[in-house]
């Protein structure tokens, strides 16, 4: 699989979870080329581009990897860093746009994956790509398009006429990351948070074009298991057991029809994981991790498409790292403020805390807070030092992972939220601020504490 976006707007626990190299890569960013923002098709007056990362080192051309980014057919936003993840391991890493819902309904998205794939083609010897060994991926809106692609090859409907017609789009590998596979039946699942798909303005509604009740029979041709036969390539399937946008039982689903068909198949159900293989309580590990997750990913492509042959005498020999001075320390901090009404009598806070710079992490620990009443203004403040140069033209991220009761409330409030900001030399701690109201909710407010 591939990382999930960075936002320094409000995050549910994502960045968390990132999608990082679980296990050694060969490769390193210099021994690949990455090209950036290439057209690759003009679709309603709109450029639809890719990033490609090809490997410097290469003795013979490589499979390719296709990424395709999820967010709900509403908001793709494609990386280069995806494209380097595969690079890294030898692969001709792709990362893509397509065109979204309110640019164009089902089956325009998928019509542009598909040139995207005939492109690869066309344009294999120029990228050293092996143009008979092409895999795709996806989480979410992402692995529904990308289980689409595998299994609808040669579906005429389907295959649009984006340019390179006379190469083929089918792909030869899935990797699919609890994409939805049967839309009118997302709706069966007992999660209690689950997203109701029948809504107008569900995510599957925009992306067919309609309510998904009256696109019930375009909702049918939208779904990857319809297409599915033998002739279709191998697919892994990974899931959350506590997915409440996108049930298991889509994944359920597709697993069994492919078994079915006898397509070669593996079904992956995570422990513990809400979508996006969020963990669905502070204090509860996801399992397999998303690491192992990355690792099946790749091992998935390694078995089915073949690894990648390497001229290991190309690569750059590493220089060693000079020491260098860490510069001077700075004190730092992070911490947590309640506002509390007058009414609340008793109440408490436990959790976890941490503040990375980039991919360092800084510092992490537990918080407990006993006593939180309305006698007086409640904090809780860690300090340490840090060495400046960990944190000059970085991003500090920051979050909360924990529980917070008061007396006020009917039952425990669980909350993982996540923040960031570009680091100034003024700054001397982040944290948040939890305003509880009479109304029994809670406000956060993200808090960047610097020099007076």
């Amino acid at each position: 699989m591939k990382k999930m976006k960075h936002s320094l707007e409000l995050l549910f626990f994502v960045t968390m979870i990132v999608f990082l190299p679980a296990f050694p890569q060969t490769l390193h960013e210099e021994d690949i080329t990455v090209y950036k923002d290439i057209v690759y098709a003009v679709a309603d007056g709109h450029e639809l581009k890719l990033d490609i990362a090809v490997p410097k080192c290469l003795k013979a051309p490589a499979p390719a990897i296709v990424d395709i980014p999820g967010g709900a057919w509403r908001v793709i936003h494609k990386s280069a860093d995806d494209a380097l993840y595969y690079a890294k391991f030898g692969f001709i890493g792709v990362s893509i746009t397509h065109r979204t819902s309110d640019i164009a309904p089902f089956p325009a998205a998928v019509h542009d994956c598909k040139t995207v794939i005939r492109w690869l083609r066309a344009h294999a010897e120029k990228y050293c790509i092996d143009p008979d060994k092409i895999g795709v991926t996806g989480f979410s809106s992402g692995g529904h398009l990308a289980v689409l692609l595998g299994t609808s090859g040669g579906d005429a409907y389907l295959e649009g006429k984006g340019g390179y017609e006379k190469y083929s789009s089918r792909v030869q590998a899935v990797v699919d990351h609890f994409g939805p596979t049967d839309f009118l039946k997302m709706n069966d699942t007992d999660q209690p948070d689950k997203m109701d798909v029948f809504s107008p303005d569900s995510a599957p509604s925009l992306f067919l074009g309609g309510p998904l009740k009256e696109k019930a029979d375009l909702a049918r041709l939208a779904n990857p298991i319809k297409y599915i036969d033998p002739e279709d390539p191998p697919v892994l399937i990974g899931h959350g057991e506590k997915d409440g946008m996108v049930g298991i039982n889509q994944s359920e689903i597709l697993y069994e029809a492919l078994k079915k068909a006898g397509v070669p198949t593996k079904f992956v159900r995570v422990k513990n994981a809400d979508h996006m293989y969020r963990p669905t309580k502070w204090n509860v590990e996801v399992s397999p991790t998303v690491e192992t997750m990355n690792r099946m990913t790749v091992e998935w492509f390694e078995k089915w498409l073949g690894k990648p042959e390497l001229d290991l005498t190309r690569i750059q020999p590493r220089k060693p790292k000079k020491e260098r001075s860490q510069g001077k320390k700075i004190a730092f901090s992070y911490r947590l403020t309640f506002e509390l009404p007058d009414m609340v009598t008793e109440g408490n806070c436990v959790g976890r805390f941490m503040v990375k710079a980039g991919n360092n992490i800084l510092q992490r620990g537990n918080i407990q807070i006993d006593d939180l009443s309305s006698r007086g203004m409640k904090t809780f403040i860690k300090k340490f030092e840090l060495y400046e140069s960990d944190l000059i033209g970085k991003n500090i991220m920051w979050n909360f992972q924990g529980e917070i009761y008061v007396s006020l409330f009917d039952k425990t409030s669980q909350i993982m939220y996540m923040q960031g900001e570009k680091y100034d030399s003024n700054m001397v701690g982040v944290g948040y601020v939890f305003r509880i109201h009479k109304d029994k909710t809670i406000d956060i407010e993200k808090k960047v504490y610097r020099k007076k």
